[in-house]
């Protein structure tokens, strides 16, 4: 699954987020919202007012408040927790009807 950041030019909290994602050498896709109109809309469309954003695929991972709050060990936790769901069946196994 890819992972995309969201970010603009002379933004702290951006560059602070791409310090941690490097931190734990994770590959990543900087998009800039002042250069692609498509990003900046989707950044409407999902209801952002401010970067950076960082989806895995199409989960949205920082839901704090800003960037500060999290460390570059809980982020890596956070996105390795949603790329190993991706192995995860996506149908019922049947688990929950044992008794």
């Amino acid at each position: 699954m890819p992972i995309r950041l969201y970010t603009q030019p002379f933004c702290p909290f951006c560059d602070l987020m791409k310090s941690m994602l490097d931190e734990k050498n994770l590959k990543y896709e900087t998009i800039n919202i002042k250069e692609d109109p498509t990003a900046l809309a989707f950044m409407k469309q999902q209801g952002h007012k401010v970067v950076p954003q960082l989806y895995v695929g199409d989960v949205h991972i920082n839901k704090k408040t800003n960037t500060q709050e999290y460390t570059s060990d809980e982020l890596h936790d956070i996105i390795a927790d949603v790329l190993d769901q991706k192995d995860w069946p996506w149908s019922d196994s049947g688990i929950e009807e044992w008794h």
